[in-house]
């Protein structure tokens, strides 16, 4: 059994290191600065207020090496918070038919109630998938054909399936607003985070993967 000084020491020691994480969490929080750290998007984008956008394209290798990032992210934010990616159309090889897998793929989520920041997700899936062939594998795809039977068989769907839901007005409309999203938030590269459709995170001024989760974190509170 401890003895009583032994269980006082012990409880000065956690309350010690508890003050030192709480005064370093508060200093952040009073130096993180709009103009520096994030910028106030003009033309907010429509979507909830605890929410995080992903503006990416899966032939990016600074978008690949986030999406190993993420995870660590959403460990961390709150459990409502909603994870919205959106892919855009690049000089990348096959960005227009990443685009309408990923959009499927957001959409079968939707109807089996999944999220986005699911590991079991089938945009995680086939996000992956995408990001391993290109920046693991070094995969060359001969043809858009082969490059959506890629992304297909990593969520397991079949082409009918993937063809029935990419016409889908839901769809449709779900990759014009991802499009559009490179105009109205005026991004120059990806991969690009707003937070509660309003806070652009400088890219330029993250230090490292804790520092991105810190102020993803920390801009989802305001």
């Amino acid at each position: 059994m401890r003895n009583p000084s032994y269980l006082k020491f012990t409880k000065f020691i956690f309350g010690a290191i508890f003050g030192v994480f709480l005064a370093f969490n508060t200093l952040n929080a009073q130096t993180l600065k709009e103009g520096r750290d994030y910028i106030v998007l003009q033309k907010p984008l429509d979507v909830p207020q605890k929410s995080i956008v992903e503006i990416f394209n899966v032939g990016c290798p600074h978008c690949a090496k986030m999406s190993e990032i993420l995870p660590r992210l959403f460990a961390v934010i709150p459990q409502e918070a909603v994870f919205l990616p959106y892919h855009i159309i690049t000089q990348n090889a096959f960005s227009a038919q990443a685009s309408e897998v990923l959009a499927v793929a957001v959409s079968i989520d939707a109807e089996r109630n999944l999220h986005s920041r699911d590991i079991e997700s089938y945009f995680r899936r086939a996000s992956n998938a995408y990001f391993d062939a290109f920046f693991k594998q070094q995969k060359k795809f001969k043809n858009k054909e082969a490059f959506i039977a890629w992304g297909l068989d990593a969520m397991e769907i079949s082409q009918t399936k993937f063809e029935t839901q990419r016409r889908s007005q839901e769809v449709q409309e779900m990759l014009k607003v991802w499009q559009d999203s490179v105009e109205q938030t005026g991004i120059q590269s990806v991969p690009a985070f707003i937070v509660n459709g309003k806070y652009l995170i400088l890219q330029d001024a993250l230090k490292d993967a804790e520092d991105f989760i810190y102020k993803v974190d920390y801009l989802l509170g305001k």
